[in-house]
């Protein structure tokens, strides 16, 4: 048990007492001192804080700046410059950011917040370059958006080089917008890639990362990288499919407005099998996490088909009286859950 300092004082000399007055023994007595435990900082969320606290000081320190007229007088020379110059400053500010990260002392486990600071501060300028590398080359359509794919290449460098699972989610992020933007149509009045609406198109790219995060574990292959790749393609792989469930395979609000929620019954009732299925396994299996997967798609599923199917016909007030009466029924069951 964790207590401060205070508290710890009180229960030792209740256990003293305990133990005059014969209500404990030695060895209990000693047992239930050696089991109490005095609570400490998280320097962890400290470092967090403070790291954004010094984000938000630097902004501020800028916006200051720019109110002076040097100030704005420089910063228009700055914007004077060429393309070219620009991207040159943009590639030396990335270098420099990511040298001192790994200039940093070796011991970095116990700097990672200060390191990866220095680290998104280097990504940043790279995607500025990269930017200014579209607009000096002149790319358009798929070159332009495979930049995309180069920042997520620097993004998954940056992860293996320093061991960073926030680059991790960075890379994933981007290879996931490009899919999305890629197998976007450019005609609105086309069906899209394979006739499949947004939320259905990425209820198969999600499979990526889930598939990888999946493959690196059975092979025992970056095991922090694998659990992030596979909780990011789970994590596409609901959204995804909780929209499917909600819009089915329309393309616009105009045909989803239109159409009857019986026709959108059988993605509800495929969101609810694989959220059964998930639920099953991990109950088998004892894993709490696919549990929790599974048990919160089969709650989203039956809110989603409740909505569709009684929003209308249903009086408002009735309607949120039975979704207020639900929600109080599974804030119930969290509670007995908790005790």
């Amino acid at each position: 048990m964790k207590l401060n300092r205070k508290q710890k004082e009180t229960t030792f000399k209740l256990i003293n007492w305990w133990e005059e007055e014969k209500l404990l023994t030695g060895s209990q007595g000693k047992q239930l001192k050696e089991s109490l435990e005095i609570k400490t900082i998280n320097w962890k969320k400290v470092a967090e804080y403070l790291m954004i606290l010094a984000i938000i000081s630097i902004v501020a320190a800028f916006l200051t700046l720019v109110a002076d007229e040097w100030i704005l007088e420089l910063f228009e020379r700055l914007f004077n410059m060429s393309d070219g110059v620009i991207l040159i400053l943009l590639l030396i500010l990335s270098g420099g950011f990511i040298f001192a990260a790994w200039k940093m002392p070796s011991n970095r486990k116990n700097q990672r917040i200060s390191m990866e600071a220095l680290l998104v501060l280097g990504s940043i300028s790279f995607g500025g370059a990269l930017n200014y590398i579209g607009k000096i080359s002149g790319l358009s359509g798929f070159g332009e958006t495979f930049l995309l794919i180069i920042f997520a290449i620097q993004a998954f460098a940056i992860s293996w080089f320093f061991r960073s699972l926030l680059f991790s989610g960075i890379g994933w992020a981007c290879v996931m917008l490009w899919l999305g933007i890629e197998s976007s149509p450019n005609d609105p009045s086309d069906s899209g890639w394979l006739g499949m609406n947004l939320a259905l198109r990425y209820l198969f790219f999600s499979l990526i990362p889930l598939l990888t995060g999946f493959w690196l574990k059975h092979r025992q292959k970056l095991p922090e990288f694998a659990s992030l790749s596979e909780r990011t393609g789970w994590l596409f792989f609901w959204l995804a499919l909780w929209g499917v469930a909600l819009f089915g395979n329309h393309h616009g609000l105009d045909s989803w407005e239109i159409t009857s929620s019986f026709s959108l019954l059988p993605w509800g009732v495929l969101m609810g099998a694989f959220g059964g299925i998930v639920w099953a396994i991990g109950r088998r299996r004892d894993n709490k996490e696919w549990m929790w997967m599974g048990g919160l798609a089969l709650i989203a599923d039956g809110y989603t088909q409740f909505f569709l199917f009684l929003w209308a016909p249903l009086h408002p007030a009735l309607f949120f009286t039975i979704m207020g009466g639900s929600f109080w029924l599974l804030g119930r069951r969290a509670e007995m859950i908790k005790h």
